[in-house]
């Protein structure tokens, strides 16, 4: 096949996103070390460099150390934080989380709103509320610059094909945002956004292939392959909760999601204790105290659990798997549980985390892949630091 060589305008094109991600990836660097790693020359560094601080995207942070030959201390510079923000909404059944974010994924504000019943309108409304607040509480060069919104769905194309949990009425979340506030306005699925937070923020752990497992109301699962994220032909990749297992001889085939999702765990739990209005934190003292029943359906689950990742293992050969669970963060015991499980089933053990933090864990996988978008980097790999 013929090669095709780029033109001038492409090649300072591409030039310019290498030097605007390496600067990203290294937040205190300068021209010559931007130079060295991507083996260009001084003088196109230097007019790359100019662009990108006329685009009041840098911000030059003081003076570094000479080199061991002495000579002029170099500039540093980092991405301008002010530059502009993002916003990402997590719609969930019960709450709508939202957060606004520099474009260094920083966080300026988060909120949790009770929505718990209320029809989609309501939350578009209370959407459109947080937007409307914020160019009265922080300032920026850019102002708003994109949007994303985090569903308990099935996504394709930017479109929502399946949302089991909220009825959307109809309602093109893109259109309606696009409309109003005239920035990109992305679609993702909750579990592929976790599956991006840690590629792009678990520098302690870098893994170029996992899979992220999320449990909540249902169980999805996040799947990254060679840093690549995938979605499936149809955008149902990562619907493992629809996985059938059995508890036993003699019982019928279940989905994992049916026995081990958090709402299945409550309603066990309540079914056997003859209760109801159990929560998390109720579930989580129950176990923690040594009820009967809250031990027994728990552990239970966890077998199930260190199943289903010895299936996923099998098929898609990742490096770790990583766990987003707020009921496992309360109950951190349960995940030596599913590893001990886990090396029962396959003999072996093998690298299975939980995600700490969960609450932010969504909210800045998004707030991760609209950045990428409006710095139209989708393809370039970027590592973002999660500020305290």
């Amino acid at each position: 096949m013929k090669q095709r060589s780029l033109g001038r305008d492409q090649l300072h094109d591409l030039n310019l996103k290498l030097v605007l991600q390496q600067i990203i990836n290294h937040p205190a660097t300068s021209r010559i070390e931007i130079s060295h790693e991507l083996a260009l020359h001084k003088s196109t560094i230097s007019s790359l460099y100019n662009t990108l601080m006329d685009q009041e995207l840098l911000k030059e942070i003081g003076q570094g150390a000479a080199s061991n030959v002495g000579g002029r201390k170099p500039m540093m510079v980092t991405i301008n934080q002010n530059y502009g923000y993002t916003v990402t909404f997590d719609l969930g059944y019960r709450h709508l989380h939202a957060t606004a974010n520099y474009i260094d994924t920083a966080i300026i504000k988060y909120q949790r709103i009770e929505v718990s019943g209320q029809p989609i309108d309501k939350m578009v409304k209370e959407c459109k509320k947080f937007l409307d607040d914020l160019p009265h509480e922080v300032a920026t060069v850019n102002g708003l610059l994109g949007i994303c919104f985090s569903i308990h769905g099935i996504i394709l194309d930017n479109r929502i094909i399946d949302s089991p949990w909220i009825d959307m009425q109809n309602t093109d979340l893109v259109s309606v945002f696009e409309g109003k506030y005239h920035v990109p306005v992305l679609l993702e699925n909750e579990a592929n956004l976790s599956a991006i937070y840690i590629r792009d923020f678990n520098k302690a752990q870098p893994y170029s292939s996992f899979v992220t497992l999320s449990i909540h109301r249902g169980i999805g699962a996040g799947i990254v392959l060679n840093q690549h994220l995938l979605h499936g032909e149809n955008g149902r990749g990562g619907e493992i909760g629809k996985t059938l297992t059995s508890l036993g001889p003699n019982v019928t085939d279940q989905s994992v999601e049916s026995l081990c999702s958090e709402d299945a765990l409550i309603a066990r739990i309540e079914h056997a204790k003859r209760v109801a209005g159990l929560d998390r934190d109720t579930i989580a003292s129950l176990f923690l105290s040594g009820d009967r029943d809250a031990e027994r359906i728990l552990r239970q689950s966890c077998g199930v659990i260190a199943g289903l990742i010895f299936n996923v293992v099998t098929m898609f050969d990742p490096q770790a798997v990583f766990i987003n669970s707020p009921l496992i963060e309360k109950l951190p015991g349960l995940i030596e549980e599913i590893r001990g499980n886990y090396k029962d089933v396959a003999a072996s053990g093998f690298s299975i985390h939980l995600i700490p933090k969960t609450r932010d864990v969504t909210l800045l996988g998004g707030s991760s892949l609209i950045t990428h978008h409006v710095l139209n980097l989708d393809d370039y790999e970027l590592h973002f630091r999660q500020h305290e």
